[in-house]
């Protein structure tokens, strides 16, 4: 038709990337992340007139020339990277798209997560949001109590800013769900930082740890918490935006929770955007933002886990005791926490 051509890539050569970035650009997208696969369609003059990646689970960065809007050809992509799911064995997918695109996806059998008003996530496949839901309603620990709070963590590692901030926000509710980020792009492996918030926190009697599956700060829903470079502002902001509402449309009916615990964010700009959106997202839906002041050393500077992955690299033993729980540092010493290190040190020696 049209002499169009459909081809997918693995690896996008300089010039293809030049390519695809220029027609997202066309689209106001941006490109973003290192995409496991591009669909592309090109014309009979091997001109790229339509796009679309997918990375790990999500489809993103869908775009098409605007003179060739009617010819179906985000349809074509969008085929291609279903196949391509099918064929690598991917059948829970995410798309993050623009909302005039949303309507193409629910024909494809996408069902909406979230919606703000520049972008919509939807979901296709198993296990679902309404698998989730139902770990949700399982976890549901404080029934009767109508001041129950909750706080989003990746915890990597677990420090004693974490535990501060969760001993402070369980003081403020009858009870606190801690949520462990659980998408694996971090250094320290999520069944390892589950299992030292589960520890770390197990005298606090009103606190319950739940992982958060896909649904909070993954990288379906906040793929530039993930990324080292962060500078995409617009970018990050609209995410934020996007992953506070999903938290608002799940984690709230389902846990009834009130409020949203955050610590404040003097290093991290897209943090500082999160809490930021949150702000703007979460109390129009009845759910109150308390921001807590972060733990500092006894140099005054606030403790966190970036400054605690420094230390390792920087194998400075008695900056790790000022900022880190005696589970942390037990972990650290273990075969597993070992090979964590040496992970971190290789990483900063090869930058």
């Amino acid at each position: 038709m049209f002499g169009f051509q459909t081809r997918t890539i693995r690896d996008l050569s300089w010039n293809e990337k030049k390519q695809v970035e220029s027609l997202l650009e066309i689209n106001g997208l941006t490109f973003e992340g290192r995409p496991d696969c591009t669909a592309v369609v090109e014309n009979s003059e091997e001109k790229l007139i339509a796009t679309a990646s997918i990375q790990g689970k999500v489809i993103k960065m869908v775009a098409a020339d605007p003179e060739w809007q009617e010819a179906g050809l985000s349809g074509m992509v969008i085929s291609e990277l279903l196949k391509y799911a099918r064929e690598n064995g991917i059948f829970h997918l995410f798309v993050y798209t623009k909302r005039d695109m949303a309507d193409k996806f629910a024909s494809l059998g996408f069902s909406e997560l979230a919606r703000t008003d520049a972008i919509v996530l939807m979901e296709s496949g198993h296990p679902s949001s309404d698998d989730y839901r139902l770990v949700l309603r399982k976890n549901r620990t404080f029934e009767g109590s109508t001041n129950i709070g909750a706080s989003v963590m990746n915890c990597n590692p677990f420090t004693l800013g974490h535990r501060y901030l969760i001993e402070k926000a369980a003081g403020e509710c009858d009870g606190l769900y801690v949520i462990v980020v659980q998408e694996d792009l971090s250094h320290f492996p999520f069944s390892d930082r589950l299992r030292l918030v589960q520890e770390g926190t197990r005298d606090l009697k009103n606190v319950r740890i739940i992982p958060s599956g896909d649904y909070a700060v993954s990288r379906a829903t906040f793929p530039t918490y993930f990324l080292k470079d962060k500078g995409l502002t617009s970018v990050a902001e609209r995410q934020a935006e996007l992953d506070a509402t999903l938290f608002a449309n799940l984690f709230v009916p389902e846990l009834l929770i009130k409020k949203r615990f955050v610590g404040t964010e003097p290093f991290c700009q897209t943090t500082a955007k999160y809490n930021e959106m949150m702000k703007k997202v979460l109390p129009p839906r009845g759910v109150e933002v308390v921001e807590i002041m972060r733990l500092n050393d006894i140099s005054g500077t606030a403790v966190s886990a970036s400054r605690v992955r420094r230390a390792i690299v920087e194998n400075d033993m008695e900056a790790l005791k000022i900022m880190l729980p005696p589970v942390t540092m037990d972990y650290l010493r273990s075969e597993k926490g070992r090979a964590v290190v040496n992970k971190l040190i290789h990483e900063h020696d090869k930058n």
